[in-house]
């Protein structure tokens, strides 16, 4: 219950299927805008998350914010769901209030439905790689309309084609209209409940995707639906090609909601398929990016370590040197050892012997001085 808003001006039901929603690369998304309360709205959402990457976000949001008039505001209850293309009970939905206006033009669901649950093929929410969004809104007016207007209820479709309806498809139409108009033109009102819910199974049936309707119970229900209408003596219209025909539809419902779920499982199949195929392809790239990455550093590497051999190969051929050097210096080395062995030992005599020497040294010292003094005194004797 809305406390204090007025009664309802308008309502509206909005589908939005969005194919190759795996494909999609677009942080942000808008649908097509629909019109209601004499303003043009549209979903937002956020395929990968707003804020948050893990899950779904989708919005209510007014199309043309930027030139709403001074003041503008509008009460809105809606409602935002993804379908389960599978089972339409297990769809998610998420409903809320909010009033509209120029600050606050947009409003919704930051955590909608978990990434990983949507993405699982199995689950049904996408299926062929298409993805269904449903908007239920409903605008009330803001005080400033004195009048409530009845509720219209429009249904808009975005992503589809309508398909001509053949001339055998108008002639059971017809049929089923002539039928529907003697069951209720009947008397028997025992026989005319049950005929009347013969028509609404078949008449749900035919509003669910022919996949979703291969279904054991809701087959058991049908073929029951159809032996009910075929069994209908009051009808003036029932000729015998007509109830003939009735059990061939009947069996139609057998046959082509199994042929379309095959389908439906052969196509989600390929989807996946191709999903990992992709998946595949990018971590082959991104294999193949490495494979050259390392394939570059390691031919790098054999040319550092060539450099390094050169280097090494030059330091050998100076290591051979300097070892022959060594060599040289070592022979020279012991050469030079025996020798001051040898002259060591010479050494060692003579300072032995030096004594004597230094005794024979002063004595002829003193005999140089008595030479002198006597050669001095024979120059003086002959007058030189």
């Amino acid at each position: 219950m809305y406390v204090g808003w007025e009664s309802a001006v308008g309502a509206i039901k909005f589908v939005w299927k969005i194919k190759n929603f795996l494909k999609l690369d677009s942080h942000k998304l808008y649908s097509n805008v629909f019109s209601l309360g004499d303003y043009k709205w549209r979903i937002l959402l956020f395929p990968k998350g707003n804020k948050n990457e893990d899950h779904l976000s989708i919005y209510l949001g007014v199309a043309d914010s930027g030139i709403l008039p001074l003041g503008w505001s509008r009460n809105a209850k809606f409602s935002l769901t993804v379908l389960n293309q599978i089972d339409n009970k297990s769809s998610v939905k998420g409903a809320t209030q909010h009033n509209f206006n120029a600050d606050e033009d947009d409003w919704g669901f930051t955590k909608f439905i978990p990434l990983e649950e949507l993405y699982d093929l199995g689950k049904g929410y996408l299926v062929e790689d298409t993805c269904i969004i449903k908007a239920d809104v409903t605008i009330f007016s803001d005080g400033t309309h004195g009048s409530s207007k009845e509720t219209s209820n429009q249904i808009a479709t975005t992503g589809c084609k309508i398909a001509t309806k053949s001339s055998t498809e108008e002639a059971i139409g017809a049929f089923f209209l002539d039928l529907e108009s003697e069951i209720s033109s009947s008397n028997n009102l025992s026989s005319k409940h049950v005929l009347e819910e013969a028509l609404t199974v078949i008449r749900n049936t035919l509003n669910l995707d022919p996949a979703h309707s291969n279904d054991p119970g809701r087959i058991s229900k049908i073929k029951t639906a159809f032996d009910v209408l075929s069994s209908f003596d009051d009808c003036s219209v029932l000729t015998a090609e007509q109830k003939e025909e009735l059990l061939t539809t009947k069996e139609k419902f057998v046959d082509l909601p199994e042929r379309a779920a095959k389908a439906a499982k052969d196509k989600n199949l390929f989807t996946h398929k191709e999903y990992v195929k992709r998946t595949l392809g990018c971590k082959l790239e991104r294999c193949l990016t490495e494979f050259k990455k390392a394939k570059e550093e390691t031919e790098q590497q054999e040319r550092n370590i060539a450099t390094l051999w050169g280097r090494v190969n030059f330091l050998y051929a100076e290591v051979g040197e300097a070892e022959k050097q060594k060599a040289n210096f070592s022979s020279k080395q012991k050469e030079m050892f025996e020798l001051s062995k040898d002259l060591k030992a010479e050494l060692d005599v003579l300072e032995k012997q030096w004594p004597e020497y230094e005794a024979k040294m002063k004595d002829a010292e003193e005999e140089e001085k008595m030479v002198g003094t006597e050669w001095l005194k024979m120059k003086n004797l002959f007058h030189l």
